[in-house]
């Protein structure tokens, strides 16, 4: 099964950033993997490029090849799944 994680930022008030966009400098992407491990592994990545607190990482939602929504990878790269 293939995968696709989306990988976002957005402000963080507590700095007196814009939640409701993304960082200056930071892209929007999506990555494309075989396994959550790798999703996991991109999120970490991005994270640590970009150096993004937990209050700015605003990516991580996993779907499938069909695009179906599957669930979300948090800062600390845990994998949680779509509640039914």
């Amino acid at each position: 099964m293939k995968y696709k994680v989306e990988l976002n930022s957005c402000g963080n008030i507590d700095y007196g950033e814009n939640p409701f966009q993304s960082l200056y400098g930071v892209p929007k992407m999506i990555e494309h993997c075989n396994s959550i491990e790798e999703c996991q592994e991109k999120v970490r990545e991005y994270i640590n490029k970009y150096e993004l607190g937990s209050g700015q990482w605003d990516g991580g939602k996993v779907f499938d090849e069909k695009d179906e929504y599957l669930g979300y990878i948090s800062y600390n790269s845990r994998f949680w799944k779509k509640e039914n």
